[in-house]
């Protein structure tokens, strides 16, 4: 192990720097890298300017070095986290010191002839991280292994910060979410690099429909997650931001290896599944597999080590497909023997395989280099719900790779960070079956707008191919050569190459009401029939037709650019101020080069000629026009080719600062303001292209004038010591702008929506038989105000346990009127429009985690408790007298609270080169059925509520679903060595 640091040739130097330059990467290390600073005296006054200070990773030798400045003071930067020796002026020997990811340590040291004195270190080894403004929480190794969980998915820790959730819905797909914001605003940061999804939903590449997890949960070391306020290094984030750092070889190979089961005869039937073997439809039998491995050592001792990560699972996704509403048709005629026919279990399936692998250089004192790569693939068979045939399965694979090279350069008093990589995910759902899909619907009236699914028949229409690739290139410099400052500041490029293709509407789809006297549809395999039939036979009062919308290919490059400064300024002894300014460009975000079609800009120019709901349309008026007395200028939404231009605006503030009160980091009172500019998926010009290829289909645009989304976040906290307890508490304020929504652009030939109800108003569409007029504009807003408080019991071998406490209060509002996180707000223009309720924040949270090694026997437990008080929802209620000409409204109804508890038990035991561990997981002990899927349609044309809360006479206002398992029970075994 090197312990002398001889100076480079100025040759050698400038190579090095040209390199680092040349080297330039996607993301700063320094989101996931911990710091080291303090203050060297010698013989009782401040040591010399010039003292070595040296950190050495005791697990593969990597040294990082400064040199103190006239005052005595020192700052280590880009440590990795781990353990290290701290070595002053030149010493052999020194004091151990551990660092979690993005940890600011503080260490006063003293030495004498190049020997290490006494080590002060400021509050304990638990207070190393209160002092900083951001709001986050970290999530160590061991918890991440230690608790029980469905899934390898190692973001399911994240909720243990006040604020996050982390879901899984009744497919299996998992979300993670901030405060009121929808599941795209996230971004997760591994060793720096940002996972964002560029074209799809869910934040992070390759997350979209997708039972799988985002990374072996086998390569990560330990992760951070900040809520809020994040400092200007992160980017393409507005609400959870997860930096997290893999593992590395070290001098000694250390490895594992696991296997996990569980199954259909482990695990307890819901109230749904019951139901159903009631009526003769047994639960469907699966399993579920999951194996892995890592492995990392030494190439060459203290110079080059390597890291190799495996995870895989195997999934059977059964459902019991069931019709509902059969009951309905006495004597079963018509169709109703067919449909019944088809319920029964269908078999899905899901693979996944996720490989990491990491080699790590330290060529010298000085010049450090990773280069790692990942693969993640995944094949899927599943139908979308268990109202869906066999027929409707859908095929899906969904792939990514990527390649990471950084490089890092330490000077005496700065450090250098050059990242280049490449990246390339695919996204590709295809169905079976070309024929159409047909959604039987049941009505006490016999009409298309007081329906109830039966059962969904024929074909999927889901036939996409979605991909983003790229390259990215960054360089970081911090610098630690004013006393009191560490300023850093970086310049970013990515060239995104996004090839979107495929149709969402491969073949027509037909609701269709099942007659309640007959079972026969209102459709004879071409048309509509019933009463008020079309001239086109698309639709009937009880039939709508939707055709089908051929392939179309949105192929387009879009480059992103970013420049950051940040300064955490040691104003004085116990204030700490940071102070940061990022601004991002993107000149190509939603295929800027796009032209409306000629045919629907015609019809949207025509004369309107309409009467709705009695009002007709003054001779020569346009449909345009007509629009324009709504406040709609079309005009901004037609698109030349060259009317769109890139936002230009992202400039982004973060200010922070944190006061340690009484100097010893037991009581840290901090606060901040910041403002966080988002992303938008580039799949949204992909809907506006492919909707508009439709002859005489809808017409679907996007505003001209476009913004990026972004928020504004201020928290003020406490953080405090409590014995061995760490308290923090924050109150917490995000409002996010710029919020991207499709909404209905219909409007009568007075502007208006006529007497169309509040729900669904004016589904007409432009002259010339056009359908629905679809506008896109960033317009949405949502905003919430919370109380967060966590209780941290950090793990110390003394105590063998550990404990967390979340506890979350959240007033979330949004503009969407669908109280949720969908992009799409029909009634976006209306009088009412306000803030209400967000649908996807419980009110009041709570999550509860611990572990223990010091039970009996040797035995480790491990545990979580997850409590919410329900999320508002909206419900439509079609009883009789209410206002509009469909008599239907929105009104608000509350959800079942979700209680969720569970346990894990583990037995090591020594065996020839290493250890064996048995283990058993039981997921919700108790068994609690957390309804969180409703049919939410209420009540009959003729009978009025039972009460304010939801009466059902007609069964409309049903749960039809869980969130979350039910009891399961889950075994595994893993070998250390």
């Amino acid at each position: 192990m090197s312990t002398s640091f001889p100076r480079m040739p100025w040759r050698r130097h400038a190579l090095a720097t040209a390199v680092c330059f040349a080297l330039a990467g996607a993301a700063s290390a320094q989101t996931s890298n911990a710091t080291v600073r303090g203050t060297i005296t010698a013989a009782g006054a401040t040591a010399p300017a010039g003292t070595d200070v040296v950190a050495v990773n005791k697990a593969n030798g990597s040294t990082y070095r400064t040199k103190t400045l006239a005052d005595g003071s020192y700052v280590l930067l880009g440590l990795n986290p781990g353990t290290y020796e701290i070595r002053v002026g030149g010493a052999t020997s020194g004091s151990l010191v551990t660092l979690s990811v993005g940890q600011s340590a503080t260490l006063d040291l003293s030495s004498s002839t190049n020997q290490l004195g006494t080590v002060v270190i400021q509050g304990t080894a638990q207070r190393q991280g209160v002092i900083d403004s951001q709001v986050g929480t970290t999530v160590s190794n061991r918890l991440i292994e230690a608790l029980p969980q469905a899934s390898r998915n190692f973001l399911s820790a994240a909720d243990f910060a006040p604020g996050v959730r982390f879901d899984t819905d009744a497919s299996g797909n998992t979300r993670l979410r901030g405060g009121s914001q929808n599941i795209d605003s996230v971004n997760v940061f591994i060793d720096g690099v940002g996972q964002k999804n560029n074209i799809l939903r869910g934040g992070v590449s390759g997350q979209d429909t997708s039972r799988g997890n985002p990374f072996p949960q086998t390569a990560i070391a330990e992760y951070r997650v900040l809520t809020q306020n994040y400092k200007a290094e992160y980017d393409q984030v507005s609400s959870v931001a997860i930096s997290a750092v893999t593992k590395s070889g070290g001098n000694e190979t250390h490895g594992n290896v696991y296997v996990n089961r569980t199954g259909s005869n482990w695990t307890s039937l819901s109230p749904i599944q019951k139901q159903d073997e009631a009526n003769g439809i047994p639960a469907p039998s699966y399993k579920q597999i999951e194996g892995g491995f890592s492995i990392g050592g030494a190439i060459k001792p203290d110079a080059l080590h390597y890291f190799l990560a495996y995870d895989g699972k195997s999934l059977d996704k059964p459902r019991q497909l069931t019709a509902q509403n059969l009951d309905k048709y006495p004597g079963s005629p018509g169709l109703v023997p067919s449909i019944a026919s088809q319920q029964g279990n269908f078999k899905g399936q899901f693979k996944e395989h996720l490989l990491f692998g990491k080699l790590s250089a330290e060529i010298d004192d000085r010049n450090r280099l990773d280069i790692s790569t990942t693969l993640r693939k995944e094949t899927g068979y599943s139908v979308d719900g268990d109202r869906f045939a066999p027929s409707t399965a859908i095929n899906n694979n969904n792939n990514s790779y990527r390649l990471d090279v950084t490089h890092e350069y330490t000077g005496d008093r700065w450090l250098n960070e050059a990242r280049i990589g490449w990246e390339s995910s695919k996204w590709n759902p295809q169905s079976d079956s070309s024929e159409p899909l047909v959604r039987y619907k049941y009505s006490p009236t016999n009409a298309i707008n007081n329906v109830q699914d039966i059962f969904f028949t024929g074909g999927s229409p889901n036939a996409q191919d979605r991909r983003q690739s790229g390259v990215y290139l960054k360089d970081d410099l911090s610098f630690t050569g004013i006393a009191g400052h560490v300023i850093k500041g970086g310049v970013q490029f990515k060239a995104m190459k996004y090839e979107l293709s495929g149709t969402a509407f491969r073949v027509a789809q037909i609701d269709t009401v099942l007659n309640t006297t007959t079972g026969q549809p209102y459709y004879n395999g071409l048309v509509c029939t019933g009463t008020n039939v079309s001239s086109s036979g698309l639709s009937s009062d009880q039939c709508n037709i939707r055709l089908a919308i051929p392939s179309t290919s949105a192929n387009f490059r879009n480059n992103q650019y970013g420049v950051y400064l940040q300064d955490d300024w040691k104003f004085t002894k116990q204030l700490e101020l940071n102070l940061g300014m990022r601004w991002d460009y993107e000149d190509n975000m939603l295929n800027n080069s796009y032209v409306t079609p000629a045919d629907r800009v015609a019809a949207l120019n025509a004369l309107d000629g309409r009467t709705v709901d009695g009002i007709t349309a003054p001779a020569g008026q346009t449909y345009a026009q007509s629009l324009a007395k709504g406040g709609i200028n079309i005009n901004d939404y037609i698109s030349t080719g060259n009317s769109r231009k890139a936002f230009k605006g992202a400039f982004a503030p973060r200010l922070g600062a944190s006061y340690d009160v009484l100097g010893d980091k037991a009581t840290v009172v901090y606060g901040g303001w910041g403002r966080s500019y988002d992303r938008k998926m580039a799949n949204n010009a992909l809907d506006e292209l492919q909707k508009n290829a439709a002859p005489n289909g809808e017409i679907w645009m996007i505003k001209n004038d476009f913004k990026m989304p972004y928020a504004d976040q201020f928290s003020l906290g406490l953080r405090q010591a409590l014995g061995s307890w760490n308290m923090d508490v924050a109150v917490s304020n995000i409002h996010a702008k710029n919020q991207f929504i499709w909404f209905n652009g219909n409007r009568d030939p007075n502007g208006g929506f006529g007497n169309s109800n509040s729900v669904d108003p004016l589904w007409g569409g432009a002259p010339r038989n056009y359908g629905t007029l679809v506008l896109g504009d960033f317009v949405g807003q949502n905003k919430a105000t919370s109380l967060f408080l966590s209780l941290d019991k950090p793990y110390t071998q003394a105590s063998g346990w550990s404990m967390t406490v979340a506890y979350t209060y959240t007033d979330a509002k949004t503009t969407n009127n669908e109280w949720s996180d969908d992009i799409f707000d029909w009634t976006y223009g209306k009088s009412t429009y306000g803030f209400r309720p967000a649908k996807d924040a419980e009110k009041h949270r709570l999550v509860v985690g611990g572990l223990t090694d010091r039970l009996p026997w040797g035995l480790q437990l491990s545990g979580k408790l997850t409590l919410g008080d329900g999320q508002p929802r909206r419900v439509v209620d079609c009883h009789t007298g209410f206002t509009g000409a469909n008599g239907c409204r929105a009104v608000a109804r509350g959800s079942d609270s979700f209680k969720q508890l569970d346990l894990a038990l583990a037995k090591n035991f020594k065996v020839p080169g290493g250890e064996l561990q048995l283990r058993a997981d039981v997921l919700n002990l108790f068994n609690t059925a957390n309804w969180g899927y409703y049919d939410d349609w209420v009540g009959g044309p003729s009978t009025p509520p039972k009460n304010a809360l939801g009466g059902d006479n007609d069964h409309f206002d049903t749960r039809t679903g869980v969130r979350g398992p039910m009891r399961q029970f889950k075994l595994g075994v893993s070998y250390t060595f």
